[in-house]
């Protein structure tokens, strides 16, 4: 072997190994798909791309048909996306959700994550306490608010008179993505109902969210994380009467932004400890 191959050898097995990390598993289409289209279409692309340039048009591609006794005949895809959506409200405690979550088709993050992270309940806690996407400390470590961001959201706490163990904890995405990156529109559609569920055996008295992630899925809107933050937003959650009370904060992690930033921050904890002093009041009488 020459060292030309040996080194062309080398190459291309660290590329296949980043695309292992990345969480590729296998070779799906021919053709790029992009993964943050509303609802990407590899083939339908091409079928547009041929014909809008005068080429010969490409036949639509035969669409594999499951069909029952007692259904109406669905394509193959069409019945990938229904199975994704697994109905959460029937899991009647965390280790019943954890389970039926491990069984979403579609998404590969369950697969590709060190740990899936676990809510924790707290009786008679003031909040539930929403953390964003996992980094890589939580997904080693398999803990909710670990590393740096973890230490920083202790010293946050601190300054108002609370301590994150008296605190409902949960995270807005069970699982960390492959290597970090982006979390696609699809992955956060399917992810949400786990959140509401989790929110609904909660069943706690306000939510605080921690980062732009959790506050933009149960907001339901695009908006940014500045212009939610610094009041509270009364938010509709399945399985539970009502409305439920969010205040979006910035991540700890944001803190190291500027002075801009930890200022807003700190407008903030005073609005939650405000809050909480209040019906610290309220209930006295």
């Amino acid at each position: 072997m020459t060292a030309h191959s040996a080194s062309l050898s080398q190459e291309i097995l660290a590329a296949l190994a980043l695309h292992q990390q990345w969480g590729v598993d296998g070779v799906m289409e021919d053709i790029p798909w992009d993964v943050w289209e509303e609802t990407p279409s590899p083939v339908a692309k091409l079928q547009k791309s041929r014909g809008q340039g005068g080429s010969a048009q490409v036949a639509a591609p035969i669409v594999g048909v499951r069909k029952d006794k007692a259904e109406t005949a669905q394509p193959v895809e069409a019945q990938v996306v229904h199975k994704e959506r697994i109905d959460f409200s029937q899991a009647r405690n965390i280790a019943e959700l954890v389970q039926q979550s491990q069984k979403i088709e579609g998404i590969s993050l369950a697969r590709t994550a060190m740990h899936h992270l676990v809510p924790v309940f707290v009786e008679e806690a003031p909040f539930l306490l929403v953390g964003d996407v996992p980094n890589a400390d939580e997904d080693r470590s398999g803990q909710l608010f670990a590393g740096q961001g973890g230490i920083l959201l202790d010293k946050i706490l601190a300054s108002i008179g609370v301590r994150k163990e008296q605190l409902h904890r949960a995270p807005a995405i069970p699982w960390r993505p492959p290597g970090g990156q982006r979390i696609s529109k699809r992955e956060l559609d399917v992810c949400l109902p786990i959140l509401h569920r989790i929110i609904s055996l909660c069943r706690p008295v306000r939510i605080v969210t921690m980062g732009v992630t959790p506050a933009q899925m149960l907001l339901r809107t695009s908006s940014r994380l500045a212009q939610l933050r610094g009041r509270w937003h009364d938010v509709e959650v399945p399985g539970l009467t009502g409305t439920v009370p969010v205040l979006p904060l910035l991540h700890p992690l944001q803190l190291e932004a500027g002075p801009k930033i930890r200022e807003n921050l700190w407008k903030d904890m005073l609005l939650l400890a405000e809050t909480l002093d209040g019906a610290k009041e309220s209930a006295k009488f």
